[in-house]
């Protein structure tokens, strides 16, 4: 059940379900995947899963914390404290309303931004705000069972690319070639783009339409497999 449908008298028989909220980022994905990419699959996933498991989807957080791309050309990022915020006033939101159960899936992994994520879990977990709390994101639910080639893929590699090849085909474009990026380690650097110019983490050459179903496909049951857990806790 997707939110932005329903009307009032259907919402109100609801306080019981699971709240799936699914956020992305407006960002870099190099030369060939839309900035949309993190929102555009953490909707279509959690589009699906709301669908198997009768779960109530948010409309989507569309703009993340962007440490490492925020200096290449479209990726709009807001601040570890404005994603805290924001988050914390939805859930309160959906509280006030009757829900108490909820799964944040965020189709951006980058190391601030799932912290801000859990930070505001962690805080309303432990007022007691909320009853049950999962957070993840889309590396979370990748292990060697997915099937990806690439070892190390991260970003606008072989699984991201794989899936918007599958879930929207006419928005992928030329240039993906395989990279890597080349921070200095442990060492904190202004100029980011200096040392990741393609902002690609990983091997978008050996993806493909059919890996993204099998990829899409692997992901919903994973996905569904933490709510279903949530909804049997009590």
């Amino acid at each position: 059940m997707e939110l932005l449908s329903l009307r009032m008298p259907e919402i109100e028989n609801l306080k019981s379900t699971v709240v799936i909220i699914p956020f992305g980022s407006i960002e870099e994905h190099g030369p060939h995947l839309p900035l949309g990419t993190d929102a555009l699959t953490a909707i279509a996933l959690t589009r699906e899963v709301g669908r198997k498991t009768n779960s109530l989807v948010a409309p989507p957080v569309y703009y993340g914390v962007c440490r490492s791309t925020k200096e290449h050309p479209g990726t709009i990022s807001i601040t570890p404290r404005a994603l805290r915020t924001l988050v914390k006033a939805i859930i309160k939101g959906f509280v006030f309303q009757g829900f108490r159960r909820f799964v944040l899936f965020s189709g951006h992994a980058g190391s601030l931004h799932m912290a801000a994520l859990k930070e505001v879990g962690e805080e309303l977990v432990e007022q007691g705000l909320v009853e049950q709390m999962a957070i993840c994101s889309i590396l979370d639910l990748i292990d060697e069972d997915l099937g990806l080639e690439t070892k190390n893929d991260s970003h606008a590699g072989e699984l991201e690319t794989s899936l918007i090849l599958y879930l929207y085909p006419e928005w992928v474009k030329e240039g993906a070639k395989e990279d890597y990026p080349q921070f200095p380690s442990y060492l904190l650097v202004k100029e980011k783009r200096k040392y990741w110019p393609s902002g690609i983490w990983g091997n978008p050459e050996v993806a493909s339409q059919e890996k993204g179903k099998q990829f899409f496909s692997y992901l919903v049951e994973k996905l569904v497999c933490i709510v279903e857990q949530i909804k049997k806790e009590q």
